[in-house]
């Protein structure tokens, strides 16, 4: 198990020790969690009463915080700061190395140096996957797809044919990419299936939750920008276009055609119509149905999603309602009242 001084924790992370430098760190914990030989963090101001009590051998906090007996490492941006701590005591995951006997590779397949394949992975014909990648067991890489170098492939994932794949990729257990979109053409109540022969491009340093799929069109490609992150359960449709930078969380589905821009963050359980634009750092909260473009830098919120200080004016009044029933009732009844003091004439 790896240990670190303090002061070269500190050191890593560019920060300022404040207190035993010296103190050796084993691992990592939450801030009420951590014993003596955890580091742990502070990022949001309403949890430092929590520094009160904790028993952990050093904290990542923000530069102007103090706190009394405990050992502080003191940063610009704790939360960033303790995630490349965390690194350092993470272990590497289990993955394949060199290729299993039980592997299938084609031989128009082809290979770059170090390629790990997992027990039962296939990589079939014309596929080529780049240096340092690895498939995990059960994986699937599908004829004539491209895979980049150093790129991880966790057990069970599908990339189907003539899927692109770029670097230092992560895709979790059960991903699928290229699967077909969801096209039919009616004609006298039978729905005949639209041959689906576009692709999905899948570019660097992108990583795809447990169970996502992407799926590709009819004609055309699916594209998902550099840096671009995305959770589990995730549905992406065909010819959806993300941008650079975008984070998606969980259950968020995003209808065929929409465009994504750069560093956009979408919130659990989103539904997006297709055939729009969601501007650059748009920011889309839990739950919104969005119907309709939403423009760069705007958070939208609620079904049909609506710019959110409009949603919460709304959400407040809503809650008057009930007060403001009464008042007009006691209105009405005072009107009743008045009425029959000047025997029903009131002008």
């Amino acid at each position: 198990m790896p240990e670190y001084k303090v002061k070269d924790l500190a050191a890593a992370i560019g920060g300022d020790v404040a207190g035993d430098g010296e103190r050796f760190i084993r691992g990592v914990n939450g801030v009420g969690e951590a014993g003596p030989e955890d580091a742990s963090f502070v990022a949001n101001p309403r949890y430092l009463p929590l520094l009160k009590n904790t028993r952990a051998g050093a904290v990542v906090v923000g530069k102007d915080v103090e706190a009394a007996g405990v050992t502080l490492i003191k940063v610009d941006a704790p939360y960033v700061a303790f995630m490349k701590i965390v690194v350092l005591f993470a272990p590497p995951p289990s993955v394949p190395q060199g290729v299993s006997p039980s592997a299938f590779v084609h031989a128009s397949a082809r290979l770059g140096a170090d390629v790990g394949l997992g027990p039962f992975a296939v990589v079939d014909a014309g596929a080529v996957v780049g240096d340092r990648t690895t498939i995990g067991a059960g994986s699937y890489v599908g004829r004539d797809a491209r895979v980049g170098s150093d790129t991880l492939l966790y057990a069970n994932v599908t990339l189907r044919e003539r899927v692109r794949i770029g670097d230092r990729c992560i895709f979790h257990p059960g991903v699928v990419i290229g699967s077909d979109g969801f096209g039919f053409a009616t004609q006298d109540d039978i729905h005949h299936k639209i041959p689906q022969i576009g692709t999905v491009v899948i570019e660097d340093d992108v990583e795809i939750g447990a169970n996502t799929t992407v799926d590709r069109g009819t004609l055309g490609e699916t594209r998902i920008g550099r840096g671009s992150k995305l959770d589990n359960l995730i549905q992406i449709a065909h010819n959806v276009q993300i941008g650079e930078g975008t984070l998606i969380a969980a259950q968020t589905g995003i209808s065929g055609s929409t465009k994504v821009g750069n560093y956009c963050v979408f919130a659990g359980q989103v539904g997006v119509v297709g055939h729009i634009t969601i501007g650059d750092r748009a920011i889309l909260a839990a739950q919104a149905g969005v119907a309709k473009s939403v423009p760069p830098g705007a958070t939208y919120w609620g079904f049909p999603a609506r710019p959110i200080m409009e949603v919460k004016r709304d959400e407040a009044r809503i809650k008057m309602l009930e007060k403001l029933f009464a008042r007009v009732r006691a209105l009405e009844h005072e009107l009743e009242l008045l009425k029959k003091e000047k025997g029903g004439d009131v002008s």
